[in-house]
């Protein structure tokens, strides 16, 4: 049954958990859809060049030690306050490193607007690394409501910033604006409703305890970013800041909904998952649920999008963003997969195989980069198509070593996911047919639209039966809260 696998704490989790993914994310939606109208695809490549280094540096700063911290039942106040330290002076350290940096990546992409770009942009990674240890804190309690708080002021602050400095004719510094406002904004709030502030203490014990299970988390997320943000570094070089441009805004388009959502979930259930560690019929169960869940909502939405993506993309942000639309119907399936990869390194998280998500995620890696290397003579859309065969890959290989810690190994977790993924695809058949023949992108994007969701919800009553009772039970016992 549902109640055991996955408790009230949870439930809460996740309903503060979506509504700050959701209405921080929708604001920002809007924000996006009203610069894109202004600015141009270039602009947003110049910006894009610079992500590679922003992520890798975050990523670098935080030092695997939230997770860490998260896990740790038993931590202490010298354990927090280490940790942020590390965090702070890991993130000065790399800031010093870009700002020295930036004439020579500016020089690479033969960009030399990205230098002044840069070195303003990297002050995010600073900020960020004051925030990492306040949201492992809340995380590990559950508490959304908190980080709700300050990541809803960071998006109006940002948005408004952004939306000025557009106007008024900044370009690609207003996204610059936007993003750094959007980091100062939360990290002020944040550290304003937080009950939890760091000590002057430091214990280098508590540091080789946390980062011995955090350095190999680290060595994995940096790996895993690497990877993902080779794609906008050799495309930006290779073809063109315009290309760079659709590329990533195809990307944060497939992403809303498939990251958001596979966040928002595993956001509260890595906490409680925690607890059930050593108790694999749980973990199990909870797992196989989660599964069902991400794959239940998350499958139509994304092949709905790629049914509709280019009077979609026409309609929100204009006809120069075409590009962007036939990129973004390819990238959906790619997303489509995403949950299932999360889901089985957050198994190997769980149980403590450090090792074990090092190697994984090392070897899809090397084959996703072969991929990359392949498709790159034969042009973008021929690159997108290579990253959903990467992650069909990496599925197929994480069920198979990650599912088997648990029970749940690949061909459980087809059996349990196939269903729900033949049903959403013969959805977004039928909404292509639809859209396909009405005229008029607003119309075509509404129609197929209600076809969609009228249709699911019908032939997911008849044929996933368990699933929808699965889902009224969620929505019951979050009602009752």
């Amino acid at each position: 049954m549902y109640e055991k696998s996955i408790s009230r704490g949870i439930i809460n989790g996740i309903s503060w958990s979506a509504f700050e993914r959701f209405s921080v994310q929708g604001i920002q939606f809007v924000v996006f859809v009203l610069m894109a109208r202004i600015l141009v695809p270039t602009d947003y490549g110049l910006v894009s060049m610079l992500s590679f280094f922003i992520i890798i540096s975050q990523l670098i700063a935080e030092g695997g030690l939230s997770k860490a911290i998260i896990r740790k039942l038993d931590r202490s106040e010298k354990d927090c306050s280490t940790a942020f330290f590390v965090n702070v002076a890991i993130g000065l350290g790399l800031y010093a490193i870009l700002f020295a940096t930036a004439p020579i990546i500016s020089d690479f992409y033969g960009e030399p607007e990205l230098t002044e770009l840069l070195r303003v942009l990297a002050l995010c990674v600073i900020v960020q690394s004051t925030l990492v240890i306040h949201r492992a804190l809340l995380t590990s309690r559950l508490d959304f409501k908190t980080q709700a708080k300050s990541t809803l002021v960071g998006a109006l602050a940002s948005g408004v910033t952004g939306l000025l400095m557009a106007y008024n004719g900044f370009g690609a510094w207003s996204i610059v604006g936007l993003q750094l406002t959007n980091q100062i904004a939360t990290a002020v709030t944040l550290w304003a409703v937080t009950d939890w502030h760091p000590k002057w203490m430091f214990s280098f014990r508590a540091f080789r305890e946390l980062f011995g299970f955090g350095s190999k988390l680290l060595a994995s997320k940096v790996l895993e970013s690497l990877y993902q943000s080779i794609y906008t570094l050799l495309i930006g070089k290779i073809f063109s800041a315009y290309a760079l441009g659709c590329y990533s805004n195809a990307r944060q388009l497939g992403s809303m909904s498939s990251e958001n959502i596979t966040n928002i979930v595993q956001r509260a259930t890595y906490p409680m998952f925690c607890n059930f560690q050593d108790d694999p019929d749980r973990l199990r169960a909870g797992v196989k649920d989660y599964l069902r869940l991400a794959t239940f909502f998350i499958a139509p939405m994304m092949i709905g999008l790629a049914a509709i993506a280019e009077p979609l993309t026409v309609s929100l942000i204009g006809h120069q963003w075409i590009y962007t639309a036939r990129l973004l119907r390819i990238l959906c399936f790619s997303f489509l997969l995403y949950p299932l990869n999360s889901i089985n390194f957050m198994i190997l998280e769980i149980k403590g195989y450090g090792t074990t998500y090092l190697k994984l995620q090392t070897f899809n890696v090397i084959c996703g980069l072969g991929l990359l290397l392949g498709s790159l003579p034969y042009g973008l859309s021929a690159v997108c198509c290579g990253l959903f065969v990467a992650s069909a890959a990496s599925f197929l290989l994480n069920a198979t070593v990650a599912g088997s810690t648990i029970g749940l190994g690949l061909w459980r977790q087809l059996k349990t996911i196939s269903p729900i993924l033949l049903l959403s695809l013969i959805i977004g058949i039928v909404v292509y047919g639809v859209a396909y023949i009405i005229e008029g992108e607003w119309l075509r994007v509404i129609v197929g639209i209600l076809v969609g969701l009228l249709s699911y919800i019908g032939l997911a009553v008849v044929f996933q039966t368990s699933t929808c009772e699965l889902v009224v039970s969620l929505l019951r016992k979050n009602r009752r809260r």
